[in-house]
């Protein structure tokens, strides 16, 4: 009558770690199960490769029949190059060794924060009046960043959303609500610093917008934004009779999907139109007019 034994497999019974920026590393999890009848003793384990580590089994380590534990072993590249290497396991009282082999490629580190957009303009806002603009910020590089600070000049500006002590993972993106409230009228501008450990930093955001009198004598208007890809702004046109010539009211584009007209006359009666600005300053056709009489 045949004894029982103990049979020893791993799963996976290979590891590829695939490409890791040097100076971080990856972790995969491998199941040993005993498959067989008996209660079986791995005595050793010992791993080659200077860039992989393994951790979570406690040798000698006795398994029953059809239990199971989990090894950990993480890859952490010093150098850009591939990398091999071997877990050889041995049950005690068997001939054969369990062996997985592990690989994976070193590559350089890279961390870039990319920005939706590098300036925000807020055209028009009424004194005591809030108009709010969103910039998306990527990493684009293959490390995690560390934001490490964020500023704001300009008295009239103020992030909704701090980033300062926030880390992005490779790929990972974060938004940034960006708040214009103008106290005195007139052009006003500002900008935001971000300070990371991204090849590129400092990055920096720059803010304008334009504060208007909040009195009956003016024109505030908004519209849908577009839809088309590519649109980084509108220019809003006004007219003082219907079939006149439009001229542009702001230099440059803005960013927000409404503008404040401070520049009327009670009792006339204006025509606006708008256009969308792509980032080659290309414009869309002008939109239909719209009427506003001033009261």
């Amino acid at each position: 009558m045949a004894n029982a034994s103990g049979t020893l497999t791993a799963s996976p019974s290979s590891a590829s770690f695939g490409t890791v920026p040097i100076g971080t590393s990856n972790t995969q999890t491998i199941q040993l199960k005993n498959t067989g009848s008996a209660t079986l003793t791995i005595s050793s384990a010992s791993i080659s490769g200077a860039s992989f580590s393994m951790s979570g089994l406690s040798i000698p380590k006795s398994l029953e029949p059809a239990a199971t534990v989990n090894l950990t072993v993480k890859f952490t590249p010093t150098t850009s190059s591939s990398t091999s290497g071997r877990i050889t396991l041995v049950n005690k009282g068997s001939t054969a060794s369990v062996t997985i082999s592990l690989n994976g490629t070193g590559t350089t580190a890279t961390r870039s924060l990319s920005l939706s957009s590098s300036s925000l303009s807020f055209g028009s806002e009424s004194v005591g009046g809030t108009t709010t603009l969103e910039v998306t910020i990527t990493n684009r590089g293959n490390s995690s960043v560390a934001i490490s600070q964020m500023s704001v000049t300009g008295s009239a500006f103020k992030t909704m959303s701090g980033l300062g002590g926030v880390n992005l993972s490779a790929d990972q993106t974060a938004n940034l609500l960006v708040e214009f409230s103008p106290k005195v009228t007139g052009s006003q501008s500002g900008q935001i610093v971000i300070t990371s450990d991204a090849s590129n930093s400092p990055t920096s955001i720059a803010l304008s917008g334009s504060g208007v009198s909040g009195t009956s004598h003016s024109v505030a208007l908004s519209w849908t934004a577009s839809t088309s890809s590519g649109v980084t702004g509108y220019y809003v046109y006004r007219a003082t009779s219907s079939g006149g010539a439009f001229t542009r009211l702001n230099s440059l584009p803005t960013s927000a999907t409404k503008y404040t007209d401070g520049g009327v006359t009670a009792g006339d009666t204006y025509y606006y139109e708008v256009t969308a600005v792509a980032s080659s300053g290309a414009e869309s056709p002008h939109s239909s007019a719209i009427t506003a009489a001033v009261p």
